[in-house]
């Protein structure tokens, strides 16, 4: 997911472009994403099932893989850099968006969270920055994924993978969702970082020869279809999830699949619509909550003359379209601030970190003229001591040093 920064706010991404199919897979997993929460949020509310469900379950393998591979994919250039760039970057960029949400959604869920008081409303801030909240917590995980990948950059590459493939196939389940969540995704985070090289290949591979990705797309489909309509129900389980084994390669099939898609989508009609959704997906993650929420409540109240899968299609469509309508009514005003980054914001973090190592700085060489000080002060008493007697009323001998606010010694 790419955040907007101060100069995305011009023109979309340009089609035909090497890499366009890399924001036409977000624009598609994006849209996936809204029509999960539209249909489950519609369906739990109505007490029905319409075929939009089969969709968001078609999807559930590869929605989040791939967007955590792309997250992945251009990560190298961040790590290339300094810390405090690369905090800048891929940690605090996505703190900031996640605390401006988080506290918008606190104050319009306020009577439901927290038990509706000041104090619990506060502590339900305090614990979603350990535990994050609601659908924010995939930016909570692109920092947290970035910051451990930083941290990891140089152990060899096959312990890191080993230890992420393990994790992912061995479903952890700790009741701590975020750490369940980076134990099964955090492995397509990395692959796309450490793979970047091969999966750009592959893309350009795929939009050079349309055939080629037809056939890809086309087995995917087929392949994705089966093993979560047909395999996964037979070993007992509701979900692709609750099958860690199946879920982690077709996860990665998902991967590759969605890229070959996105190059075929680049050639039609629908390619710049999607590649428009995903160049601006953090504008449709962050505000698509509140359409939704919204028109469901209206729907569930006053009807809809429409069947339950047709009216989540219409609510996701809602989803997608009013934040990226509302995100182009707000350009240019100081409201910007909610998809856009002020560059405030951007240097507040590393002012912190300047100051607070300025800081450590100043302490430790007062600290180290301290120690010098007293050292100075120990080795005066300590040669004083030594020197021979000055009896009351006589003079100090030339040379020897007046012990330091001690006087003349007494015999």
């Amino acid at each position: 997911m790419r955040v907007i920064s101060q100069s995305a706010a011009g023109p979309a991404v340009p089609m035909r472009a090497p890499l366009a199919w890399v924001e036409i897979a977000k624009g598609l997993c994006i849209g996936l994403v809204v029509l999960m929460h539209a249909t489950l949020g519609l369906e739990d509310a109505l007490g029905e099932r319409g075929y939009a469900h089969a969709i968001a379950d078609f999807a559930q393998p590869f929605r989040m893989p791939t967007f955590f591979a792309l997250s992945g994919l251009f990560l190298g250039r961040a790590l290339a850099s300094d810390w405090r760039p690369f905090l800048e970057r891929r940690v605090f960029h996505y703190l900031y968006f996640y605390t401006l949400w988080l506290l918008i959604q606190e104050v319009i869920r306020f009577p439901h969270l927290g038990g509706g008081t000041l104090a619990g409303t506060l502590n339900h801030v305090a614990w979603s920055y350990v535990e994050p909240f609601s659908t924010l917590w995939f930016l909570y995980a692109l920092a947290l994924f970035a910051l451990v990948t930083r941290l990891v950059e140089r152990v060899a590459v096959p312990a890191v993978l080993g230890v992420a493939l393990g994790l992912a196939g061995s479903d952890v389940t700790t009741g701590w969702h975020i750490l369940d969540v980076a134990c099964d995704t955090y492995v397509f985070f990395y692959g796309g970082y450490r793979l970047a090289p091969q999966i750009l290949a592959f893309g350009g591979r795929m939009r050079a020869r349309p055939a080629q990705a037809a056939a890809v797309t086309a087995g995917w489909l087929v392949v994705n279809a089966v093993l979560i309509f047909t395999v996964v129900p037979a070993l007992g389980h509701a979900m692709v999830a609750e099958a860690p084994l199946v879920a982690l390669p077709l996860g990665a099939l998902g991967v590759l699949g969605v890229i070959a898609l996105a190059t075929l989508l680049e050639r039609s009609v629908a390619g710049p619509a999607l590649a428009y959704a995903g160049y601006r997906s953090i504008v449709i993650y962050l505000a698509a909550f509140a359409p939704v929420a919204a028109l469901r409540a209206l729907m569930v109240r006053y009807g809809v003359p429409l069947d339950v899968g047709t009216a989540s299609l219409a609510l996701a469509a809602a989803g997608i379209l009013l934040p990226l309508a509302l995100e182009r009514a707000l350009r240019g005003t100081p409201a910007a601030c909610l998809f856009v980054r002020p560059s405030a914001a951007l240097r507040a973090p590393a002012t912190i970190l300047r100051r607070g190592r300025s800081l450590l700085d100043g302490a430790a060489a007062a600290s180290a003229a301290s120690v010098a000080s007293v050292a100075e002060a120990g080795t005066s008493v300590a040669t004083a001591l030594a020197a021979p007697p000055v009896h009351r009323g006589a003079l100090v001998p030339a040379g020897a040093p007046l012990p330091l606010a001690l006087g003349p010694r007494e015999s």
